[in-house]
């Protein structure tokens, strides 16, 4: 990597990634994403002479992220878009062929001097990202409804992180009175043996 620029080391580095994850996992689905495999996937697109809004949609994996990024390279090379938006809100699911249509994209908008950024992935999409070292290059956006959705999500799942820790401390609270109860008996009795004797 030292005869490289660093953006072009991380792009190597996030391709042995995305091959290591290949290796790893291959291209296996569970029974219930192989049910949904009648969704055609694809995108829609919006330009309005500055950003090149792409919406991807459905599954990118490696059957169909060839398709679509033909297809997205022909718009980026025809409109050449200071900046490209790929809003991810509509994938149902990812692969590491989909991390390859991002760092592919993102190359060829910084070939052309342009910047990019992922508006809206799904949780499991963006854990993806950032176990790949993504968010280090590519910018990662949210929409507002996309905010609160994730500040809800975050507030349900900081309720039950309460809940739970309000059962444990009660919890503790009861063994600790159980087992001054217990002390206490022992050294009643204890006293009431010394009288005896």
């Amino acid at each position: 990597c030292k005869f490289f620029s660093t953006a072009r080391c991380d792009i190597i580095r996030i391709e042995k990634v995305i091959k290591s994850i290949e290796l790893t996992f291959g291209n296996r689905k569970d029974e219930k994403m192989c049910a949904k495999r009648d969704k055609k996937p694809g995108f829609d697109s919006e330009f309005d002479g500055i950003t090149l809004k792409i919406k991807l949609r459905g599954e990118i994996d490696h059957h169909t992220a060839a398709v679509v990024r033909v297809n997205i390279d022909e718009l980026i090379r025809s409109r050449v878009p200071r900046i490209l938006s790929l809003d991810m809100s509509a994938v149902d699911f990812m692969d590491s062929s989909g991390l390859g249509l991002i760092m592919g994209r993102y190359s060829l908008m910084q070939s052309t001097g342009g910047e990019m950024y992922v508006l809206d992935p799904s949780p499991a999409t963006e854990k993806i990202m950032n176990l790949a070292g993504m968010e280090r290059m590519v910018k990662i956006k949210r929409s507002r409804a996309a905010n609160i959705a994730l500040e809800k999500q975050n507030l349900n799942a900081a309720g039950e992180q309460k809940k739970r820790t309000m059962r444990h401390r009660t919890s503790e609270r009861e063994t600790v009175m159980s087992k001054k109860d217990t002390f206490h008996q022992n050294s009643v009795g204890s006293d009431q043996r010394r009288d005896e004797k």
